[in-house]
């Protein structure tokens, strides 16, 4: 699809789809949208079907995989029922706009079921994470036996705002996942919250194994840190005693 003000969709391989979930995962204020997009690519083996050119994204080559790829691409599932979007690299500001309609113009002619976007709130430290949903209010009730907590109130900027945005006025379905996310420090938590839901809401049966066991060691080694921090502070204060 060419678009010249906004930009184009190149398709790379045609397949056959049939009114597919799309998952959306942007670098943002933090990069987890493109970790869990990463995360859904690589262990349900979803394939590159096109890639997003625009004069507002950035020229750059990502290299991953061994592979260079472009850094706004779009990949499928074999029967066509699962897109994601990842962007790995920001889009500029005054592109946001021209950019997402031509994306969701290309996606609404697929006949896509909801756009789903993921997204980070930047945060310094690490702990146990829970998505929040952000969704119309008839899509919270749909969701409600999911037991997913709704956000109280959110920003979603960026891409991804702007995406939203484009399902509003053109009736396109669409819900956020949302979750704090470490700006510093790899945070699988965030990762792993995030993948459960989208398990729950899509059935997607997104292995976690992997992501369970990050989480699990990062825990003990804080938990390892927080004792020995404790046992040294009591250590202090013992000797200070006798001082």
């Amino acid at each position: 699809m060419d678009s010249p003000a906004g930009g184009n969709i190149i398709v790379q391989k045609k397949i056959k789809f049939n009114k597919p979930v799309v998952i959306g995962g942007f670098m943002n204020q933090t990069p987890l949208g493109v970790l869990v997009t990463s995360y859904i690519v690589e262990r349900l083996n979803l394939h590159q079907v096109a890639v997003v050119k625009s004069k507002y994204i950035p020229p750059v080559t990502v290299f991953v995989g061994r592979r260079m790829r472009s850094p706004f691409r779009i990949y499928s599932n074999a029967d066509g029922t699962l897109l994601v979007v990842q962007s790995e690299v920001p889009v500029r500001s005054d592109g946001l706009s021209f950019l997402s309609e031509t994306l969701m113009a290309w996606l609404k002619s697929l006949e896509i079921k909801e756009f789903a976007v993921i997204d980070g709130v930047p945060i310094r430290d690490l702990g146990r994470r829970t998505a929040f949903l952000v969704g119309s209010a008839d899509r919270i009730k749909e969701l409600s036996s999911h037991k997913i907590e709704v956000a109280e109130s959110a920003i979603i900027s960026g891409m991804g705002g702007a995406i939203i945005n484009e399902c509003i006025m053109t009736d396109v379905n669409a819900i956020a996942l949302i979750s704090p996310h470490a700006m510093d420090i790899p945070d699988p938590d965030s990762v792993l919250a995030i993948v459960k839901g989208l398990n729950s809401i899509y059935k997607l049966n997104i292995d976690t194994g992997i992501l369970e066991e990050s989480v699990n060691r990062l825990h003990e080694q804080l938990n390892k840190i927080s004792e020995e921090y404790k046992a040294a502070k009591l250590e202090d204060t013992d000797n200070s005693m006798y001082k």
